[in-house]
């Protein structure tokens, strides 16, 4: 499934958590860590409210992140034209823009929020879907625990739910 510098976009949910748990830097490191501007901008937003060992450092953020796409208004006109009842955040939205502009089965998209996933699932992007719980175990990591949503098990349980009807 993974392999050395596999394409995974992340969103700010994956790389705060990813720093919270103490394994960026390995999963950096080894996979090809795509995002977009929005994204970037939004790990620095609510800052002052977490911990001091959670800050992320700008610069090294930045330099640890293999792509970090800039989507244009123009983009998410196109977006909001193509899927009018999509409602997703900011960053998530530049997100979906930026997968769907890629091309091949070669990426994968590390994102634990519902309506992220929802999206995906929409566009026939179930199989690339991925959690930072299975990242992490593919390199062998000893993060510190991971919170539910970003676990293999809340990823298949949502899908599944999705695909049953069972979950809006």
């Amino acid at each position: 499934m993974f392999h050395p510098k596999q394409t995974v976009l992340v969103d700010a949910n994956v790389i705060i958590e990813a720093h919270r748990s103490n394994c960026w830097k390995a999963l950096a490191d080894y996979y090809s860590l795509h995002t977009v501007e929005t994204v970037v901008v939004e790990t620095q937003t609510g800052a002052h409210n977490r911990a001091a060992a959670d800050t992320i450092d700008h610069t090294m953020l930045r330099a640890s992140l293999s792509k970090i796409y800039d989507v244009t208004e123009t983009e998410r006109a196109d977006f909001r034209v193509s899927f009018p009842g999509v409602l997703l955040d900011d960053g998530e939205l530049d997100l979906m823009i930026y997968a769907g502009s890629l091309s091949g089965h070669v990426w994968m998209l590390n994102s634990p929020d519902k309506a992220s996933v929802k999206h995906a699932m929409s566009r026939q992007w179930e199989d690339r879907l991925v959690s930072l719980e299975d990242m992490a175990k593919h390199l062998k990591l000893r993060c510190n625990p991971f919170q539910d949503n970003y676990t293999a098990a809340w990823l298949s349980q949502y899908k599944l739910s999705l695909i049953l009807g069972t979950k809006k």
